[in-house]
């Protein structure tokens, strides 16, 4: 049913996050963590919780948090702006500066939320596109001046690479009364951190969560990295008591804990550990005319099948599978792929067999051998 109080865009958007009629046991969809806080953690973060007043809005003075999450980034506390996740800043920044008429320009492919934010809010913005190998290609930056903001997410979502050191601050140099955004989420799976960049560049902002390199995707907790002008200014945008009271008490008592804290980093090591073996599996089983995968510094890896008929039926085959991936098919530049989650070692396993049964149906073929042993995930 229509409506002339909302606008056609929103009227024909689809949901982001889509539905599964099928029952799902592999979740490789949305770039969780496969492997759940321990439970010794869960309920030391309840007892902590129901010490809180549940009939009071939740804190307001974040300045302790802050400190705790500047410590982590190597950054002072006056540079750090936090919100119930980095999504959230991204649309407060989004609807500012176009109610601002800023000339809002977004690196593409990229993650789907900048567009689907724009077209739906009716924000105009210019896309930049990746070459068609998906690389930033800095000799062909856009004109930037005083009025633009020029977004772009690195480790890049869905294509997994990055835009690297060198060529932001290259970016930075150049175009120096412009904003520029990094959407940073993917850090810790990365072999560069461009946060310290924001204490040399007054027109950097970077944006982080800990719903990546941690195992807490349920408690929606992010941050922004920038100057102390801008963050002071980033703060009075993000909606007060948005961040809930569960969240503050395990963000206080738990989250920069020194145990949790390796316990966590140790996962982000085997998560790019399996990311490696699972690249090296497919670039190794299958041709590139056949299949290409993309190198990755995300938690996750994004995967093209040159035959839209064979494409077809590997997402089909997968979803029989019960394997939930996300088909990027819809965006620009990425027909024909697919971006699939790194799990834990049996869930790549068992996707690994699944995505190879599918390609080779109907084909005799020999079982993989790695170094003359038949080859099984495993932890290193």
């Amino acid at each position: 049913m229509k409506t002339q109080f909302f606008n056609e865009a929103l009227q024909q958007a689809q949901s982001r996050i889509a539905g599964y009629t099928k029952q799902a046991h592999l979740l490789l969809d949305k770039n969780e963590q496969s492997n759940d806080v321990n439970y010794d953690v869960k309920v030391r973060a309840f007892d902590n919780f129901i010490q809180q007043d549940w009939n009071r809005y939740p804190a307001a003075d974040l300045s302790e948090i802050e400190s705790k999450v500047a410590a982590y980034c190597n950054l002072h506390p006056d540079n750090i702006a936090l919100a119930n996740g980095s999504a959230s800043i991204i649309t407060s920044l989004l609807n500012y500066f176009a109610l601002n008429k800023k000339n809002i320009i977004i690196a593409q492919p990229s993650y789907s939320l900048f567009e689907y934010h724009c077209k739906t809010y009716n924000i105009d913005f210019t896309p930049w596109f990746l070459t068609s190998n998906l690389e930033f290609d800095v000799e062909q930056f856009p004109t930037l001046d005083k009025d633009s903001v020029f977004i772009i997410t690195s480790p890049n979502n869905p294509t997994g690479n990055s835009i690297g050191f060198e060529k932001l601050e290259f970016l930075l140099q150049q175009n120096p009364s412009a904003l520029i955004i990094v959407d940073h989420v993917y850090s810790e799976f990365c072999d560069t951190d461009l946060t310290p960049l924001v204490t040399i560049y007054p027109n950097l902002i970077v944006l982080r969560s800990f719903s990546k390199a941690f195992p807490i995707e349920g408690f929606r907790l992010g941050y922004l990295c920038a100057t102390p002008a801008i963050a002071t200014m980033v703060r009075k945008l993000i909606l007060q008591f948005s961040i809930n009271t569960l969240t503050l008490s395990f963000a206080n008592d738990i989250l920069f804990d020194k145990k949790f804290q390796r316990t966590s980093k140790t996962q982000v090591e085997e998560i790019k550990f399996q990311r490696s073996l699972l690249y090296y599996l497919i670039s190794n089983q299958f041709d590139e005319s056949e299949v290409k995968v993309f190198p990755s510094e995300g938690n996750f890896i994004l995967i093209k099948i040159h035959d839209q008929y064979k494409f077809k039926h590997l997402v089909e085959d997968l979803s029989d599978a019960g394997v939930k991936i996300l088909n990027t098919s819809s965006f620009v530049l990425l027909e024909n792929t697919f971006r699939v989650s790194i799990g834990n070692d049996e869930e790549n396993e068992y996707f690994f067999d699944c995505f190879r049964e599918s390609l080779m149906k109907n084909r005799t073929i020999e079982p993989l051998h790695v170094n003359n042993k038949q080859f099984h995930f495993a932890t290193n």
